[in-house]
């Protein structure tokens, strides 16, 4: 007679079962959710960056075409511009800006600093040693036992960081930091219609607007898409797919997300021109220039001006 079973074994077979029908209904799709958060993560950042654009700050309260103008302007400054001590105090300007325009400081320097050491590590790497940017070496690197040539190439017996590279290389990233925190700056204070309606109030071709504002407005319906895709996907495995599997539908996708694009192309202009478009958009908005406006751009010109011209030893500091 067998006797009755142990309670304790009990949960361990359940478990094992459970961990059986885990493996199937529940695979580990990495892929799918990696592709789901990046999807997600664009279209969060877009919208985060919207909030700031609609608060009562400095920045927000410029007229659009009074701001454009500045930061043009600044752009062409910072390109001018060699010193890092001038490039930093640009770059703490910026800061101080943000924090008129009551933008957080923590979401704008993630903004600047991801992109700064990303761009500028590719070129400023090489550009540090002698091989690139012959100079005083400050520190040795590689010691060979000789020259070698290749052509029109030569790679000296000692590979080292030159104070002339090193100096460049501050520059640079000093020059790429400012001239990225002003971007970012913009694009968070400013509500992406009013850039577009500013660039044709400056007489940029409507073709150039037009394509831009297309662009931007329907980048997140296909972001959308593809979320939805991929969503669909998810819902609808059982067992995980191999390597090749995953790569041929995500071709498959990429090739029905851009007939998509095509069709609805086509449908959106076709919308457009039964509404009575010609060409020209059409703004709500009115642009409202006061004096605030006038003060800063002169404010943004003459310290310009200023800054350049200190570089060129008209005045001393």
């Amino acid at each position: 007679m067998r006797g009755a079973p142990n309670r304790n074994e009990m949960p361990r077979v359940l478990s094992g079962k459970i961990n059986i029908l885990r493996s199937f209904i529940l695979p580990k799709t990495g892929f799918l959710d990696k592709t789901l958060s990046a999807v997600a993560s664009v279209a969060g950042q877009s919208l985060f960056s919207e909030v700031y654009a609609h608060r009562r700050g400095f920045l927000q309260s410029l007229d659009v075409r009074i701001k454009l103008l500045s930061f043009l302007f600044i752009l062409v400054v910072v390109s001018f511009l060699n010193s890092p001590q001038t490039l930093w105090l640009l770059y703490g300007l910026s800061l101080v800006l943000a924090i008129c325009s009551r933008v957080s400081l923590v979401h704008f320097l993630k903004r600047v600093w991801l992109f700064v050491p990303l761009f500028s590590a590719a070129i400023v790497l090489p550009a540090l040693l002698n091989i690139i940017t012959p100079g005083d070496p400050i520190w040795v690197l590689i010691r060979l036992n000789q020259i070698y040539t290749w052509g029109p190439y030569t790679i000296p017996a000692e590979i080292a960081i030159t104070r002339q590279g090193l100096w460049g290389a501050i520059t640079f990233v000093s020059r790429v930091a400012a001239s990225v925190s002003f971007a970012v700056l913009f694009t968070l204070t400013t509500r992406w219609g009013d850039v577009f309606s500013g660039l044709r109030a400056l007489f940029v071709p409507r073709v150039f607007v037009m394509t831009l504002s297309m662009t931007e407005r329907y980048l997140f319906i296909f972001l959308r898409l593809i979320e939805d895709m991929y969503r669909a996907r998810k819902s609808r495995t059982i067992r995980p797919l191999s390597a090749a599997m995953e790569r041929n539908w995500t071709a498959s996708r990429i090739g029905v997300t851009f007939k998509k694009s095509l069709d609805m192309s086509e449908d959106i202009y076709n919308a457009m021109l039964s509404r009575g478009f010609h060409g020209e958009f059409r703004t709500v908005g009115r642009f409202r220039t006061n004096l605030i406006d006038y003060m800063w751009l002169m404010t943004v010109i003459c310290f310009g001006g200023i800054l350049i011209l200190s570089e060129r030893s008209f005045f001393h500091w």
